[in-house]
């Protein structure tokens, strides 16, 4: 583990400046963002699940309000009619069947009466059932015949029921008794408060269907949820959708416990799914507003979210990738310049850096770097300078020692050879020594040709040999081609100091071992 973390601090150490900056973003932006989405996730998703149960229940109350607040007024709209002292007067007058005109008085009474409480919206119509032996019996628009209504299924449930009050699905009636199954109906068994065992008819007070629906529609907004109402018996009144209130398949004892208990999640009868339920009794009658969501979808609600969190995750990354780079490259540029330049220092080219000039630390360094090259500038000319004088200082030093000496030595052997009568080798020698000097003058130039040089050398070596008895030689063997090359001038004395040496003997040797045609000198 120990050599693990040592590989990877040295890979990273490796790495250039930029990628460090641009891993360091990385790692302090992106990482700590997917930890705690990663670490948060679970708790956003049962938070989520809360909210999402608080949202369900407040629309549920909502509806249910609602609902309540319609069923409420329509039952008061009932009352009315009940307790309609004209009404009863109508309905218990002693009226003959035979008095035509007295009928159609209270006819001329009764159905305004009766139409003033239908507002199309919450109830559709209102009926009264009365003693077929009245003539407006046979209205069939606000009056209807007792005869007749005793004959259908929705009244023997209303006497079956022994309540004053029936709340009654469409399924409770037939074609004969309206405009098909597109209404709800509340049933009022009409005595007379004189003598309630008097059984005076019954008022129905028919609700559209379609105002409940869409109702119960605006419940539940989530993906295959279902609001639906069904009575005590279980049959259905009304509902958001039919097919899947019979893939559910709530059973009545779940909904009137759910009723008592609150919502909870229950799993399915016929399946392995688990839905969330929530039921309530509407006040006033013995229906169930019932709630039924799918877990799975308000699961996939929360994936949603967690998905468009991660959605957003990632642009946040590439966003803060894609500035990273920027950024790094930003700081890392001008330090690349100056690496570049540092690099052509080492080469020997030596150049300032021509950047804006900025207050941080990267402006405080290519401040430095320039007053440094500069200084480098001009401690290479001065070294260069020094060099040169020190050089020609010494040559002509070692001319200033060689020349007294040499100049003594050959006159001391010129005398010795006129006493001897040695006149040709003195013209011989005077002619050597000539040819010395004017070459070792050469003008003050420091820089002669290796033809000039070796002409200079011969006529030394020539002298010295003289005074030596021959005991010098010298030999040189140099290429013709490189005789025009330049070298430096100089002085070997050497051969004065090989006196105790019987024979001496000194070898020149040059070639060209450049192929380089535009140098033309030897250092």
């Amino acid at each position: 583990m120990k050599c693990k973390a040592v590989r990877f601090s040295q890979l990273f150490s490796d790495l250039k400046l930029r990628h460090k900056l641009i891993l360091s973003f990385f790692v302090l932006i992106v990482l700590p963002l997917g930890g705690y989405f990663y670490l948060s996730s679970e708790q956003l998703y049962k938070q989520f699940l809360n909210r999402t149960s608080f949202s369900l229940a407040r629309n549920f109350d909502q509806s249910f309000s609602f609902l309540s607040y319609k069923f409420q007024k329509i039952r008061t709209a009932s009352d009315i009619l009940l307790s309609e002292k004209m009404l009863t007067d109508v309905l218990t007058s002693e009226v003959s069947t035979d008095d035509f005109f007295m009928q159609y008085k209270d006819f001329l009474d009764l159905r305004p009466f009766l139409s003033s409480f239908e507002d199309k919206r919450d109830i559709k119509s209102v009926k009264l059932f009365v003693n077929e032996e009245l003539f407006y019996s046979e209205d069939n628009v606000n009056l209807f015949s007792l005869q007749k209504a005793r004959q259908t299924y929705w009244f023997k449930r209303l006497m079956d029921s022994g309540e004053g009050i029936l709340w009654a699905p469409s399924s409770y009636f037939t074609e004969s008794d309206g405009t098909g199954n597109d209404f709800l109906a509340v049933l009022r068994p009409y005595r007379n408060p004189n003598d309630y065992s008097e059984f005076l008819g019954v008022i129905r007070l028919d609700i559209p269907v379609n105002t409940v629906i869409d109702i119960l529609m605006n419940t539940a907004p989530i993906r295959n949820s279902l609001t639906y109402i069904e009575n005590s018996s279980g049959n259905n009144v009304a509902s958001s959708n039919l097919i899947l209130q019979q893939e559910y398949k709530i059973s009545k004892d779940e909904v009137i416990r759910s009723a008592k208990s609150g919502s909870h999640f229950v799993k399915l009868a016929n399946s392995s799914r688990q839905v969330y339920l929530q039921s309530r009794m509407i006040p006033g009658t013995d229906w169930y507003m019932v709630t039924v969501i799918p877990l799975e979808e308000i699961a996939s609600e929360s994936r949603a979210m967690l998905q468009n969190s991660l959605i957003l995750l990632i642009v946040i990354a590439l966003i803060a990738f894609v500035l990273s780079i920027l950024i790094s490259n930003y700081m890392t540029s001008r330090l690349t310049q100056i690496m570049r330049k540092m690099r052509n220092v080492q080469e020997g080219n030596v150049v300032a850096l021509s950047l804006p000039p900025s207050k941080d630390e990267f402006g405080e360094l290519i401040e430095n770097y320039n007053y440094m090259v500069g200084k480098i500038g001009v401690l290479l000319e001065d070294q260069f300078r020094s060099g040169q004088e020190i050089k020609s200082a010494e040559l002509k030093a070692l001319q200033a020692q060689i020349n007294p000496h040499f100049l003594y030595n050959t006159l001391d052997l010129m005398k010795w050879m006129a006493r001897n009568g040695m006149t040709d080798e003195i013209g011989q020698v005077v002619t050597s020594l000539s040819k010395f000097y004017k070459l070792s003058l050469s003008s003050g130039n420091s820089f002669i040709s290796i033809r000039d040089e070796l002409l200079h050398v011969s006529s030394y070596m020539h002298i010295q040999s003289t005074r030596y008895a021959n005991r010098i030689q010298l030999d040189i063997q140099v290429n013709e081609e490189i005789m025009d090359y330049g070298l430096w001038n100089f002085k070997n004395n050497a051969a004065a100091y090989r006196r105790e040496r019987d024979h001496t003997r000194h070898s020149v040797h040059g070639r060209r071992i450049r192929n380089d045609s535009d140098y033309r000198g030897i250092g």
